[in-house]
């Protein structure tokens, strides 16, 4: 068997081109050699590069306004995150409150937020929310995105938007527990160093008051450079090592950037001394391998046999496997469900049993003792 920690670089090499093989050929172009700034700034400029490709890489084309989840490479991950934002809103009203403040860490063009503004309208619910990005170019589409979403609202509450400019490797600037609700999607905590990473959790798990939601990369997922397809990918090269990024568009852009994966195992350890872990479940361990995607296989695929009746058995694998030890890994992210135990008050704790969940679970031992019983 092969560790990922002993593979000290993996490429990625599309059939016809050729491409130079040592590791250090990147770090003497003169390109690359203008990012050799600090890794908030390496993963800024890379998602500044591709402003809107990135909307539609991650969400596909489809009008999100009304909290749809597009029929994307990543449709079938979205709605697994989706239901856990669901769930976490539908027990916050359930609680008897009527106004909470959400947190988007790493929000990028905003879409996440709109899904959660609208759905929060549905179930009464009002909602403040702040967004954060370290990409000026994605927060610029979240406000325009969030501008668009309020003037289709007539009537009722309207939800507050903040977008800001912030590094989630550096301190909050919120009090202790201000959110009712954190997410962190996708790539985000794979772009903070190793080193910067518990302190980068522990703040999101300080400012909340309720459910913390975050994925990442898995240590199985499939070659990814995270801000488009690898479809527009020339070279690629992921030193897991190093935890460094570097790849070549085809455009002919080279980008550098921060980009650790982690375990199942890892990701508990960095969330439990700062909050009770709720689930931790693999998503796409099977489905992403067999998606199509219109803006590039989706021609290829659709016209295969009995394609639906497969996709949908796919989906049932994943839902037998997606929390077994050995197979978490194997997902395209990891899915963290967990309540921070900055989490404070008697209505909070009162609101949780009146929801009929049982007490927190401190680990992921315990998580799976639990799944036993």
């Amino acid at each position: 068997m092969i560790h990922l920690d002993d593979i000290k670089h993996t490429k990625f090499r599309p059939k016809g081109r050729t491409f130079r093989s040592h590791s250090n050929d990147f770090a003497d172009d003169p390109k690359v050699r203008r990012l050799n700034s600090s890794p908030a700034e390496q993963a800024a400029s890379a998602y500044n590069h591709v402003g809107d490709d990135y909307s539609r890489y991650a969400d596909g084309d489809a009008d999100l306004a009304q909290s749809t989840l597009s029929a994307c490479r990543f449709a079938h991950a979205d709605t697994i995150v989706w239901k856990s934002l669901q769930a976490a809103l539908d027990e916050l009203r359930q609680s008897g409150i009527t106004s909470a403040r959400v947190l988007d860490a790493g929000c990028g063009p905003g879409f996440w937020l709109k899904r959660v503004a609208d759905y929060s309208r549905r179930i009464g619910l009002h909602v403040s929310i702040v967004g954060f990005d370290i990409s000026s170019a994605q927060l610029e589409i979240a406000r325009h995105e969030a501008e668009k979403y309020l003037d289709c609202l007539s009537n009722g509450a309207k939800p507050a938007f903040d977008f800001r400019e912030q590094d989630l490797s550096r301190p909050l600037p919120w009090a202790d527990g201000y959110f009712d609700l954190v997410l962190c999607n996708y790539t985000v905590l794979n772009h903070i160093t190793p080193h910067t990473l518990p302190s980068a959790i522990a703040e999101l798990c300080r400012v909340s008051t309720g459910h913390l939601i975050a994925t990442l990369r898995a240590v199985g997922s499939t070659p990814t450079v995270c801000i488009t397809g690898m479809e527009r990918v020339r070279e690629y090269r992921h030193d897991v090592g190093r935890s460094n990024l570097t790849f070549t568009l085809n455009d002919g852009s080279q980008h550098a950037l921060p980009f650790k994966i982690y375990s199942a195992q890892a990701l508990e350890g960095l969330f439990s001394p700062h909050a009770d872990v709720v689930d931790i479940r693999a998503i796409d361990i099977f489905v992403s391998r067999f998606a199509g995607d219109k803006n590039w296989t989706s021609s290829l695929l659709d016209g295969l046999p009995d394609r639906p009746a497969i996709v949908e058995k796919l989906k049932d694998m994943e839902e037998s496997f997606c929390r077994l030890p050995g197979w978490i890994d194997h997902g395209t992210h990891v899915l963290v469900v967990a309540k921070a135990k900055s989490a404070k008050g008697e209505a909070h704790v009162e609101a949780l049993d009146n929801c009929g969940e049982t007490s927190p679970i401190a680990s992921f031992a315990d998580f799976l003792a639990n799944r036993s019983k």
